[in-house]
């Protein structure tokens, strides 16, 4: 018997992404989804199917969130969602694969560990030319979607005034930051707090639209895999109790070939094991057996 009625939605929503991942023209859309945003007679192109055959195709997809459509004039273009498949991922491949794929990760580490003369080489001097070769121009289009079991003011509160009660370590840059902070203004820094008047600025916030809609725009530095400027929006959409957050996220400049991959699940991590647990459950990702109050300055 179900606890929650949100569970049972979650079980439906599952259903509906088998059923989308379990064919293949489907899953070779994702793939092609994955690299960029695309119309939907750019995907037509690439299949052996009328156009009509195509669309059914994505109707599947986006009733199973993993496609977000958006309209920009007559074009209907398409966007992965990663946000579904990272889900499933977590509850039903990565508890059952965890031990096994540990012991040859560990295998894999030994068998390729660099020699004393390779140690050194790769750690002296500035980045080998082979260490940038894998860095194009490029401007990329991640778009996301959850939903929360939350009201928008609460969510709201939680992307800005508590944002650093459940920002995770692993999104930190510095060894020992005291906290995470949006300003709520427009102009406002994004920024971690360090203490004594250090720390790294993230971004400047450009839209601060009350309870509907953050955005903000930073620079990528070559040491975290720029040089390139993104801009990254928090759009929040109510639906009675629950909220539905747009998230957008869009880096140009020189970023490395697998930017997307690592940008997606990222960000989906970010959104799905980070923010919605603290929003519904007061949850923190780094202390999740307890409930964390929100830590103001």
């Amino acid at each position: 018997m179900l606890e929650q009625g949100h569970r049972g939605d979650e079980a439906l929503d599952d259903r509906k992404i088998w059923k989308a991942l379990a064919d293949p023209s489907r899953r070779r859309m994702l793939d092609l989804l994955r690299v960029q945003a695309m119309t939907t007679g750019g995907l037509v192109q690439h299949f052996e199917m009328s156009r009509y055959g195509v669309m059914k195709h994505l109707e599947v997809l986006a009733d199973a969130g993993l496609v977000l459509v958006r309209r920009q004039g007559r074009e209907r273009w398409n966007h992965l969602n990663a946000v579904p498949i990272q889900r499933i991922y977590r509850r039903w491949i990565e508890p059952f694969a965890a031990e096994p794929a540990d012991g040859l990760l560990k295998l894999k580490a030994l068998a390729e560990k660099p020699s004393e003369n390779e140690k050194t080489e790769e750690t002296s001097g500035e980045p080998t030319m082979g260490q940038m070769s894998d860095r194009v121009m490029q401007a990329l289009d991640i778009q996301q979607e959850i939903e929360i079991d939350a009201p928008a003011a609460k969510v709201w509160s939680s992307l800005t005034a508590d944002i650093a009660a459940w920002w995770p370590k692993d999104f930190y840059v510095g060894q020992a930051p005291r906290r995470f902070v949006v300003e709520p203004r427009v102009g406002g820094r994004v920024y971690e707090d360090w203490g004594d008047d250090q720390g790294v600025l993230w971004a400047t916030v450009l839209v601060f639209q009350e309870g509907e809609l953050l955005q903000w725009a930073g620079d990528l530095s070559a040491d975290f895999g720029g040089p390139a400027r993104s801009i990254t929006s928090f759009k929040l959409v109510s639906e009675g109790d629950k909220t539905r957050v747009m998230f957008r996220d869009c880096p140009y400049g020189a970023l490395s070939e697998n930017a997307a991959k690592n940008l997606e699940s990222g960000w989906s991590w970010l959104l799905q094991d980070c923010l919605r647990p603290f929003v519904e459950s007061g949850k923190h990702p780094d202390r999740p057996d307890s409930v964390v109050a929100a830590e103001k300055s």
